[in-house]
């Protein structure tokens, strides 16, 4: 609490400038581990967009009270007290939490899960399986400086492709709510398996959303800071047309295409 009062005294536009920055958005997906690299989604966004309201939190690793205390882990329980996090400033920082099904679940970690769980907050990877038996978690979130890095374990990716899919329909008005197929939710997340940067600020009136292939990326500062470039050096480019749910299919970059022409 400290940390986060001198923050607000000395830093209080950093937040702002970080939130006006999250219109461009990156996910890599590894689907064999459950894990997902993104930038551009916050915590706020995550809870509000999840097809399923997560219900308790263990928050592993932050600088906030939880409404209770469990195994010296600050805990939220109840749909209502971890919805009132999202009006919290969480910009700074490291922002990690594992969900889980009943009260009664925290007190059935043993030493070990404990300790996997400190693992998980110091080392962002999960020393076995980032899906705890006792707690039944669906999710494990990492963030660091809420938006811009985040390393997500999810026990059902089709879950992070609704919270991305609300995303965007969030900002694009339509008489159908924005509502995405699950085929196209399926397209995006195997697009995404090679890395895809989404940039929110050239989607089109007309619901064309521009989808560019960059591979992985582990430097989010260095990839962000350069993302005019790396549009220019994407392997594939996708259109999703939002209007009608429909992903078409990837074309080679052209401007690639064009530059590598020049070459031969």
């Amino acid at each position: 609490m400290i940390k986060k009062f001198f923050q607000a005294i000395f830093f209080p536009k950093r937040s702002q400038m970080i939130r006006k920055e999250r219109t461009k958005i990156y996910v890599k997906v590894t689907p064999e581990r459950s894990e997902i690299i993104c930038s551009g989604i916050t915590f706020a966004e995550f809870i509000k967009h999840l097809p399923t309201p997560i219900e308790n939190l263990l928050l592993i690793k932050c600088d906030y009270w939880g409404n209770q205390q469990k195994h010296g882990f600050e805990v939220l329980e109840g749909q209502e007290n971890v919805e009132k996090l999202i009006v919290e400033d969480i910009s700074h920082g490291d922002f990690c939490f594992v969900d889980y099904t009943s009260p009664q679940a925290v007190n059935e970690l043993h030493k070990k899960q404990i300790a996997e769980l400190l693992y998980l907050g110091h080392v962002f990877e999960p020393l076995d399986t980032p899906f705890f038996e006792a707690l039944h978690n669906n999710f494990i979130y990492l963030s660091h400086d809420d938006g811009w890095y985040c390393k997500l374990y999810c026990k059902n990716i089709s879950d992070f492709a609704t919270v991305l899919c609300n995303k965007i329909a969030a900002i694009i008005p339509t008489e159908t709510g924005g509502l995405v197929s699950d085929s196209v939710k399926e397209k995006i997340l195997q697009l995404a398996t090679n890395g895809i940067l989404i940039d929110l600020d050239e989607i089109l009136q007309d619901g064309m959303i521009t989808l560019y292939s960059i591979g992985e990326h582990s430097d989010i500062d260095g990839m962000l800071n350069n993302w005019q470039q790396m549009k220019s050096s994407a392997s594939k480019v996708s259109q999703l047309d939002f209007y009608k749910s429909i992903l078409l299919e990837s074309q080679p970059n052209p401007k690639l295409s064009s530059q590598m022409r020049q070459l031969v």
